[in-house]
């Protein structure tokens, strides 16, 4: 994947942009002129949501970018808003609107369905100012665009989780809610239940309202099966009307059947109708005692809000006290969730984990270039070590160094795999306390296995690189 150009337009004032196929260096001589913004605009037209800069509102600018992909060529970016990308491939035009059609858009770009390498993709090129020099296997990329090391070996390697993960977020949202009610029951156990006034006006009028509630449901119910049982009765007098039969009486008279000489018929209809006046009677009566209900609770809150007679806290202990909780069978059902949930993340890390060349690959390209940049070695980065979640012991350019020699081993991975070359996005990797000749090792390494991929750095300092594309910033991007 190589990027091409970027055209920027802000009001009546825009600026192009030519990127050559090997190193480009995006330079000023000072800080704050628009490296990391111009970066930035690269990634808003490829679809992403990215933060703004300082100087620069993003959906305030028109943004065009042409990138070659390995697998269909080239592709045009027009983006305009935050909501939406417009996309031309050859001739063919179409509109993602953003962020919900953001998968099927960078399904396109990198040329795989898998939705774990797409969702991680981003985190494997592009180092952030901001948060990239830090980020190892797990946690942001850049404004709300996450990474996460699992993710991307299971999408890497086609091993497939979802039906578990979703079980695990199931339980741990189940586990949430067993834990706060935990905290409650052992809150209330705190209270002192016999200073608590529980038997409350506003209690009482609830029950009574919501059996009033109740009656009213039942008697509406009745209504509606009078009713149709009326209807019913009228379409069947008239179906016998219009039939005009005769019957003929054991004396030999013969005379039609009408609704008036049908034995019974009008008695049951007077006596439904009869029986539908006393139900809508009791319906009003119902509807009648509500409304005083209504009337006197909204009154019992006015005086309660005038006269501030309990505070939050009564309130709250009020209502804590009135609840049935039992400490011991919600700490049982936590322990049960907790093993299970325990049990789903266990088989989830050996899918992910257990017999997995990417894993192997990763892990040794990791202590290959940590070593070259004087990390550690096989003996002391064991393989496990991908995944690791202690960055503590881990600051300055130890940490610089090793959030680097990672990428270069996620980007060897997502080549192997996919077979695209992926740009490679560094911004500012002088960091401040990385010395010239660790950032001359680093350099190294990438002109030597990475020669066959776009470099992308902006900084204010130069390299040592023997053809570099300038793009020089003076006092501000689009000048």
């Amino acid at each position: 994947m190589i990027i091409k150009s970027i055209r920027l337009k802000e009001g009546f004032v825009e600026r192009n942009i030519l990127f050559s196929e090997g190193v480009n260096l995006i330079h000023s001589t000072k800080n704050s002129r628009g490296k990391t913004t111009l970066l930035r605009f690269i990634l808003y037209a490829l679809g992403y949501k990215i933060p703004n800069t300082k100087k620069i509102k993003f959906n305030n600018c028109e943004v065009e970018l042409l990138i070659e992909s390995e697998t269909i060529g080239k592709i045009t970016f027009v983006r305009c808003s935050d909501f939406a990308v417009e996309v031309t491939i050859g001739s063919k035009k179409q509109t993602f609107v953003l962020p919900e059609q953001q998968n099927e858009l960078h399904k396109i770009i990198y040329g795989t369905e898998n939705i774990d390498i797409i969702r991680n993709i981003l985190g494997v090129f592009y180092l952030d100012q901001e948060k990239g020099w830090t980020l190892l296997n797990r946690g942001i990329v850049i404004g709300s665009i996450h990474f996460n090391i699992e993710e991307l070996i299971r999408g890497l390697s086609g091993r497939d989780c979802s039906e578990l993960i979703r079980a695990q977020e199931r339980l741990s949202r189940e586990f949430t809610k067993y834990r706060n009610m935990f905290s409650i029951a052992q809150y209330k156990e705190s209270l002192d239940v016999e200073e608590i006034v529980t038997d409350s006006y506003e209690e009482n009028s609830e029950v009574v309202i919501n059996q009033f509630l109740l009656h009213k449901k039942r008697l509406k119910e009745e209504l509606r099966r009078i009713d149709n049982t009326l209807a019913n009765n009228k379409n069947f007098i008239q179906f016998v009307t219009e039939m005009k039969l005769l019957v003929k009486s054991p004396d030999g008279m013969i005379f039609p059947v009408t609704q008036n000489n049908i034995v019974g018929l009008n008695d049951a209809i007077e006596l439904l109708i009869t029986k539908r006046k006393f139900v809508s009677s009791e319906l009003g009566i119902i509807n009648s005692k509500l409304d005083k209900l209504e009337k006197e609770k909204d009154n019992e809150k006015e005086q309660l809000e005038f006269y501030k007679s309990a505070s939050l806290i009564e309130t709250f202990d009020n209502r804590i006290a009135r609840m049935s909780l039992n400490p011991l069978i919600i700490k049982k059902e936590m322990n049960r969730l907790e093993k299970k949930l325990k049990s789903i993340r266990s088989e989830i890390s050996n899918i992910t984990k257990s017999n997995n060349s990417v894993v192997s690959s990763i892990s040794s390209n990791i202590v290959r270039y940590a070593t070259e940049l004087d990390l550690g070695d096989k003996d002391s980065i064991p393989i496990s070590y991908l995944f690791t979640s202690n960055l503590k012991e881990l600051s300055g350019a130890v940490l610089h160094k090793t959030a680097f020699a990672f990428r270069l081993a996620y980007i060897i991975a997502v080549k192997e795999a996919l077979k695209i070359k992926l740009p490679i996005i560094l911004d500012s990797p002088s960091g401040k306390e990385v010395d010239q000749a660790n950032i001359k090792l680093m350099m190294e390494i990438i002109k030597r296995d990475f020669s066959d991929h776009q470099i992308i750095i902006a900084s204010i300092f130069n390299y040592d690189f023997d053809e570099v594309n300038t793009i020089e910033i003076k006092e501000c991007l689009i000048e």
